[in-house]
C-alpha cells in the first residue's frame, strides 16, 4: 500500500460530519509543506535543537500551559 493509499484509507474512516475539520487541516498542512524555509525559520529550528539538546532549558508543555493559565485538556 502506498502512502497516498494509506492516507485515503484513513480519510475514508473519518465520519462525514468531521470532514470540514479534516479539510481545514489538510489545506493548512499543504500550505506549510509548500512553503520554503527562510532564514528566520532556519534560525528557530537551530535554536529549538539547541534547547532540546540542553536538558536544563527544556520546559514541558504542561508547565507552559500552567504558567499561561491554560488547561491543556481543554485544547
Amino acid at each position: 500500500m502506498t502512502l497516498k493509499e494509506r492516507a485515503y484509507k484513513i480519510i475514508d474512516e473519518i465520519p462525514e460530519d468531521k470532514m470540514a475539520k479534516v479539510i481545514a487541516i489538510l489545506e493548512n498542512l499543504k500550505e506549510l509543506i509548500e512553503e520554503e524555509l527562510d532564514e528566520f525559520d532556519i534560525q528557530l529550528i537551530e535554536e529549538a535543537k539547541q534547547v532540546l539538546a540542553s536538558e536544563n532549558e527544556y520546559v514541558p508543555f504542561e508547565e507552559v500551559f500552567k504558567e499561561a493559565g491554560i488547561n491543556g485538556e481543554e485544547l
